[in-house]
């Protein structure tokens, strides 16, 4: 864990941001030299993000994929955070749909996947950062937005409706031991 987490304060979240345990993604400036950057934020406003933040080593992985629903194409990222004694458990599994169909909402992606680094906070429910870790980038972002600008987005007929197919259709369990194995 970097020690600049003490150091770290949260910006005010935008209205109607982080409400529920997901990932999200903010660009902050961390570093003057660097600039702004996409900076991704663990948020849980229960007692979890504390036992997460415990973990050590802190192993975070993430990987992508495309599923097909009857209302169109959903396209996620999976996150998970390896257990202390075995890199092959998960102790934590996130999961973060895009809407392929909202050009916005692929941007921040492609500007990390263009990063050296990906920056990871843990939130807590008063918006403090629990944890501040900084990983060398080769999470293969850059395979995932070319994936993503291939996906025929005019193929979504109802993307709320996917999504939810997708939510039920799929466990995070399921979805990440599918990723691993791959």
């Amino acid at each position: 864990m970097d020690t600049r987490q003490n150091k770290f304060c949260m910006p005010p979240p935008p209205k109607g941001f982080m409400e529920g345990v997901t990932i999200y993604y903010l660009s902050l400036t961390l570093d003057k030299n660097v600039g702004e950057e996409v900076v991704l934020i663990i948020f849980d406003p229960t007692d979890f993000i504390h036992d997460l933040r415990a973990v050590v080593p802190f192993r975070f992985f993430t990987s992508s994929f495309a599923v097909n629903t009857n209302f169109g194409p959903v396209y996620s990222f999976i996150f998970w955070v390896a257990q202390a004694n075995d890199v092959s458990k998960s102790f934590a599994i996130f999961d973060k749909p895009l809407n392929i169909s909202r050009p916005p909402l692929i941007e921040p992606w492609r500007k990390l996947a263009n990063q050296t680094h990906l920056h990871l906070l843990l939130v807590d429910k008063n918006y403090e950062v629990e944890g501040f870790y900084e990983f060398e980038n080769n999470f293969s972002f850059d395979e995932a937005v070319e994936i993503i600008s291939q996906l025929d987005a005019s193929r979504i007929i109802d993307y709320n409706k996917a999504e939810q197919e997708y939510f039920n259709e799929y466990s995070l369990k399921q979805l990440c031991e599918t990723v691993k194995n791959s």
